[in-house]
């Protein structure tokens, strides 16, 4: 307790057993915390992310590990702070954190036991959050254990990396819960990565080159929405948007009708809520994929603008323009970004309606002379093929 400017204050510290249950029901899902974990990797220049999972085990347990720069002792201790950095700090370009939160919140969301082992010029630092052990203590306590071998997957670490192991999956497995159901979690998950980070998967645009995600040693594979290379994706017109001195980046793109794709790209493009839902704004931080198939409230989902998609790239520096959420879930766009992407929906709309208008009247014209000619002589109907239609072209 002190006194200032003639005022006491005081300093009312939250309960750490009440807080750390808090930060557990913040709505990730498995898929959403993965991901949060990958934004670290990937901000520390990781080019190799391994998804491991123990499934079948008695104590279950998944780990991420990657090839990044890793940690000092006292780097991994900051990192385990919550709240480690304000959102208002200014980043590095490549960053794809926000809050200080992602490390903890998102695997709080799904274990009770949290795991960093991680290796810097081969010199191993580890520390352990066990939501057991705030709740009987009431404090903010880590674990510091002097050896690591205890720990699954830490054999795998080299030189430089990081180990994030997730345990006591209370969330993902209880009493009863059929660890299928984890299994089948997981291929979500995966699938949910190769659509959030198909930009790095690819290798051409991540700062760091080609980056490979690979789940319990099977790779990954980039889902890119847009199909941008088939050769019938139309591309419009790219626009540059300026914010606060801050580049936005909006490329408006039409994709192929049906007829011009297999049916198994139709489908796969279609994504599982089907194109209606699926057209709109796709919305990147740093090549990240934040929020998709949206119009933000600026227009309504259409069968006639189904094929339409626009991506929009914005820099981390514009997170509190576009209220980027603690998951990386969700944004609204700047009042004068929404009045000029009303007027980009206007535009971008037309070649989508145009295609399936255009075909439209195409089959009609093609159709309006049946094949099969109806005869009726009293009360018996009887069918032939119309000589019209079945001549040879002269």
């Amino acid at each position: 307790m002190t006194g200032r400017n003639g005022k006491w204050e005081v300093e009312v510290p939250p309960r750490a057993s009440a807080v750390v249950e808090s930060l557990r029901d913040l709505g990730y899902s498995l898929e959403t915390a993965l991901s949060d974990v990958i934004d670290n990797s990937l901000a520390a220049g990781a080019n190799k992310i391994e998804l491991v999972a123990d499934t079948h085990e008695e104590d279950p347990a998944i780990g991420i590990l990657d090839n990044g720069a890793g940690m000092a002792e006292a780097e991994l201790l900051e990192a385990m702070r919550p709240g480690s950095k304000s959102p208002l700090e200014k980043r590095t370009a490549e960053d794809l954190g926000r809050f200080g939160l992602g490390l903890k919140t998102a695997s709080f969301s799904q274990c009770r036991r949290l795991s960093v082992v991680t290796s810097k010029a081969g010199v191993l630092s580890c520390a352990v959050w066990d939501l057991d052990l705030v709740a009987n203590r009431d404090k903010w306590v880590i674990e510091r254990p002097n050896r690591v071998d205890g720990i699954r997957w830490a054999d795998r670490l080299t030189d430089n990396g990081t180990l994030v192991v997730w345990e006591k999956l209370d969330r993902l497995v209880g009493p009863s819960s059929d660890r299928e159901d984890l299994v089948r979690q997981l291929a979500r998950a995966a699938r949910h990565i190769e659509f959030v980070f198909h930009r790095f998967l690819s290798g051409r645009e991540a700062p760091q080159g080609s980056v490979k995600v690979f789940l319990n040693g099977g790779e990954l594979e980039p889902f890119d929405p847009f199909h941008s290379h088939h050769p019938a994706t139309q591309h419009h017109q790219e626009e540059i948007l300026m914010l606060d001195g801050q580049q936005i980046r909006i490329r408006p793109m039409t994709l192929p009708h049906h007829n011009k794709v297999s049916r198994a790209d139709w489908e796969k493009y279609g994504q599982s809520e089907g194109y209606v839902k699926s057209q709109g704004f796709y919305l990147y931080r740093n090549l990240r994929l934040i929020v998709h198939g949206t119009w933000f409230g600026l227009a309504r989902q259409q069968e006639l603008t189904k094929l339409s998609r626009v991506c929009i790239d914005i820099p981390n520096s514009l997170d509190v323009q576009w209220k980027i959420d603690v998951k990386k879930a969700s944004a609204q766009p700047p009042p004068v970004v929404r009045k000029r992407l009303r007027k980009i929906i206007d535009r971008i709309g037309v070649p989508s309606k145009r295609t399936y208008t255009r075909r439209g009247a195409r089959l009609a014209e093609e159709s309006q002379m049946p094949v099969w000619q109806r005869i009726q002589d009293k009360n018996r109907i009887s069918y032939s093929l119309n000589a019209v239609t079945t001549q040879a072209p002269s």
